[in-house]
């Protein structure tokens, strides 16, 4: 994309500018999921640049209301063991949210596998004694 500098560290997977209601372009927030992390960059005078690590995303969701429907776009909403996001990261009005998320959590997956590390590891203590009465106590 023209007009954006390059913060990524690792292969740029996808890459995209947040839509405005009629699909156009006009915008100040890039969206870009590369092999290592997710950076959403936004803003022009004052620029605020988040990046989290894709091993620390616990899940995704997309929520689309009526207007964006209409227009074929998605919030997708990155829940993340993360401070900067403060949990929640949401990539606002995107093209095509399912296939975003589909591809962000396949991303995601090869990035715990790469760096060793399971879901599990990121809950706190409350879910997982829920997680251990729901298998009959057994904690493996």
């Amino acid at each position: 994309m023209t007009g954006t500098r390059d913060y990524s560290d690792g292969e740029i997977i996808w890459k995209q500018r947040k839509r405005n209601w009629c699909r156009t372009k006009f915008s100040f927030t890039v969206y870009t999921l590369t092999d290592s992390e997710l950076i959403i960059e936004q803003g022009i005078i004052r620029q605020k640049i988040d990046s989290i690590p894709l091993y620390r995303i616990l899940d995704v969701t997309v929520e689309r209301t009526l207007l964006q429907r209409i227009f074929g776009l998605s919030t997708v909403v990155v829940n993340a063991y993360d401070v900067s996001t403060g949990g929640v990261a949401q990539l606002v009005n995107v093209i095509d949210g399912m296939n975003v998320r589909r591809l962000l959590m396949r991303v995601v997956s090869g990035a715990r596998s790469g760096a060793g590390v399971r879901p599990r590891e990121y809950m706190d203590a409350d879910s997982m004694m829920a997680m251990n009465a729901d298998d009959g106590g057994m904690s493996w």
